[in-house]
């Protein structure tokens, strides 16, 4: 009865470490860009701002921090362009004063969702032109902060892919939908 023991679970560890038990399906982006940018080193902020600039139809943000002005002033000329922003960020970091940019935002005519049940919305994510042809996802661990910029060692990843694009607004709309509206 033990060695049948041993051999079962020998036979679901096997199972378990195989390469393809480990990766999920549905997870391979073929064709997708991807740039990578770190901090110190390279102006990640010109990289985000820049992407954020060229935005045509729609812009979707995931904020943990949120203090850097030009990232900030950005978004806000997306808005007035028409093109249509949405950012959810921290509950708790927006109570804290972590997110000081948010209202000159929502004046902007960004609509701020604030993200609260978690330990902590710890996204940074910027999801330019959805469903578009050359739409594109920031992420890395990167916080919209001058301090992300200047002080710290922090990355960028810049992915251009339908794929995971699609992938990131599914997860954003999920956050966004289970979110409180700024008031």
């Amino acid at each position: 009865m033990r060695a049948a023991l041993l051999v079962l679970a020998f036979a679901f560890t096997v199972q378990a470490a195989s390469p393809s038990a480990a990766r999920p399906e549905g997870r391979a982006a073929p064709n997708a860009r991807v740039e990578s940018y770190f901090t110190p080193g390279d102006e990640v902020d010109r990289v985000v701002t820049s992407r954020i600039d060229a935005a045509r139809r729609s812009l979707h943000v995931a904020a943990y921090l949120f203090t850097h002005r030009r990232i900030a002033a950005a978004l806000a000329r997306a808005a007035k362009r028409g093109v249509a922003v949405e950012l959810v960020a921290d509950a708790s970091q927006y109570q804290a004063g972590g997110l000081p940019r948010l209202r000159e935002l929502d004046r902007a005519g960004v609509r701020i969702w604030l993200r609260d049940g978690l330990a902590a919305f710890h996204h940074k994510v910027v999801i330019v032109d959805a469903g578009a042809s050359g739409a594109t996802v920031l992420t890395g661990s990167f916080n919209f902060t001058q301090a992300a910029q200047d002080r710290n060692a922090e990355n960028l990843v810049v992915i251009e892919s339908r794929e995971v694009v699609a992938k990131f607004l599914a997860d954003f709309e999920r956050h966004r939908d289970a979110s409180s509206r700024l008031q």
